[in-house]
């Protein structure tokens, strides 16, 4: 009974309580948006007796709503008035204070879509003995983003969230998060980007009796290469390596600075298709006699 008579006189006495109370814009006309965001919450001071206060507690929080309907394009200001705080209905409480920010500044702006480049932040690096075939291919390579006309106008481009693969051994295959510019209520189209990079086992062949051509002969020349044809080894990722032959290859030696009657050792120049790496030519140089 006591700890009865005690509670009794203690919720019985003024008390001056702070709370918050969620804070929510409605009604905002279709042709605007909202371009920066506004405080969750509406910090608030109430008086009012420890019976009702506890009542307040309990009670589930209602949303202090501010109605947009007539705001007009570009910045309004709002001041939150003890008035607006959404008390529950027989309370005996006063809001006594609006604790700042109570002076909201509300910006609306026009809506716009605009097409974006994507531009990947990926790095792979092969194992050793391993290798990149190609470039980096990702899809798709534009996405729409939506928001205030403040925010989006002068975007280009947007790019994806960093990703390192190191070790890789096999063909890399993710879906990569695209970075939001900055800004507020953006969106875009889709969130995530594919992205692939081939990477294959490197591999050694050789290639023998390859044909030496000669150029820039003087005119009505005739050349004599000893020998006229040479060894390679190349080597390049598998797939690529695979598709090597006599015809891709092209090897030549340069005269130009070969006089008529004249012998003299000239290196020779390999011509290898894309992604092939020339490890040794034997021999490396020929006997050119101009006759």
């Amino acid at each position: 009974m006591a700890l009865l008579l005690w509670f009794h006189v203690a919720t019985d006495r003024v008390y001056e309580y702070g709370d918050k109370f969620p804070l929510e814009i409605i009604n905002v006309p279709d042709r605007l948006l909202l371009t920066e965001k506004l405080p969750d919450h509406v910090n608030v001071m109430i008086e009012g007796k420890g019976k009702e206060l506890l009542k307040l507690i309990l009670a589930e929080k209602k949303s202090l709503k501010i109605d947009a309907q007539e705001f007009k394009r570009g910045e309004t200001e709002y001041t939150v008035k003890p008035e607006d705080i959404p008390m529950p209905q027989g309370l005996e409480l006063n809001v006594t204070t609006i604790l700042p920010p109570k002076n909201l500044k509300i910006m609306l702006d026009y809506p716009l879509e605009k097409e974006l480049q994507v531009k990947p932040n990926v790095s792979v690096f092969p194992a050793e003995g391993y290798e990149q075939v190609d470039g980096l291919h990702y899809n798709p390579k534009e996405v729409t983003i939506s928001g205030p006309r403040t925010w989006v106008r002068n975007l280009q481009e947007i790019q994806t969230q960093e990703r390192v693969i190191e070790n890789a051994k096999a063909p890399v295959s993710e879906q990569i998060d695209l970075v939001l510019p900055e800004g507020y209520n953006l969106s875009l189209s889709q969130a995530k980007i594919n992205c692939s990079v081939n990477v294959e086992r490197i591999q050694e062949r050789q290639l023998s009796s390859l044909a030496v051509y000669s150029l820039n002969l003087p005119r009505r020349a005739e050349v004599q290469l000893q020998p006229d044809s040479i060894s390679l080894t190349v080597v390049g990722a598998q797939s690529l390596i695979n598709q090597v032959n006599p015809d891709s290859i092209k090897v030549t030696v340069d005269c130009a600075k070969v006089s008529r009657g004249d012998t003299a050792r000239l290196a020779v120049r390999v011509d290898l298709p894309t992604g092939i790496r020339l490890v040794k030519a034997e021999p490396d140089s020929v006997m050119a006699l101009i006759r």
